[in-house]
């Protein structure tokens, strides 16, 4: 099992792609500087309309088979951009978490190159380490699973389930780091102009790099190998279940035999 890559899948689905917040209309910026440092306080701030205005966020908008919007696909901070999501719990929830992981976001611009109407701008990216919040994370549901007297597929499922929508067990996670868990990211973010505009396009890269590098594939050597360890156990205990299952089974049919 790799469910370190589960979990990454679940987040990315919709768990931390989510955002909240309203601010005043800021005005255009009229430079790649001016852009990303507008883009950047729009992410910690979770001021979704400025985003949206100053980078490609915005992908499409589904349709129902009468023509009415349904659905919108953006790159980031997707759930809480959805029609009808506001007054939802999930929509409050997803906002205490993203307000969480926000607060440590510092950022460093290092170089910027323009040229025509394209801009590359240097950046180095601090935040909470969520790849250590999601290992951590990983952790506790594989142990929630073992801790389980029961073992079907069903019930795999629902404690999947009712952990990776647990956002509050995410915050917990958060608030027992320190300042020495930060991550540090350098990544060249890339600017364009759209209509006389400045933008920022939002790669997975940037998108990793402000979220506190939640979508590493691999966390640190300790959690990795806490990981597998937890993981060997799962598989013995579903080994050992379907051997029971299969046990009486075999005692049943020997009845009619």
């Amino acid at each position: 099992m790799k469910t370190n890559k589960i979990i990454a899948s679940l987040m990315i689905s919709g768990l931390i792609l989510s955002g909240c917040g309203k601010k005043e209309s800021v005005p255009a910026p009229a430079t790649p500087l001016e852009a990303v440092e507008c883009v950047m306080e729009s992410i910690k701030d979770l001021d979704m309309k400025t985003l949206n205005n100053y980078s490609d966020n915005y992908i499409q908008t589904y349709h129902n088979w009468i023509g009415v919007p349904v659905e919108s696909e953006y790159r980031t901070f997707n759930e809480l951009l959805q029609p009808h999501s506001k007054n939802s719990s999930r929509y409050q929830s997803a906002c205490s978490l993203n307000q969480k992981i926000m607060e440590n976001l510092t950022w460093e611009i290092t170089d910027v190159r323009e040229k025509n109407n394209t801009a590359e701008i240097d950046m180095q990216i601090t935040n909470i380490d969520m790849s250590q919040v999601m290992g951590n994370y990983t952790t506790q549901i594989l142990e929630n699973v073992l801790e389980n007297p029961g073992f079907s597929i069903t019930e795999f499922a629902k404690d999947m389930s009712e952990l990776v929508t647990a956002k509050d067990s995410l915050i917990s996670i958060i608030d027992e780091l320190d300042d020495d868990d930060l991550s540090t990211i350098n990544v060249t973010v890339s600017a364009y102009q759209d209509n006389g505009q400045w933008k920022i396009h939002l790669t997975q890269d940037f998108i990793n790099a402000f979220s506190g590098n939640m979508y590493a594939d691999t966390y640190t050597e300790d959690i990795e190998q806490r990981i597998a360890e937890l993981e060997a156990q799962v598989e013995n205990k579903a080994d050992q279940w379907v051997e029971t299952i299969e046990n009486k089974a075999n005692a049943w049919a020997e009845q009619f035999e």
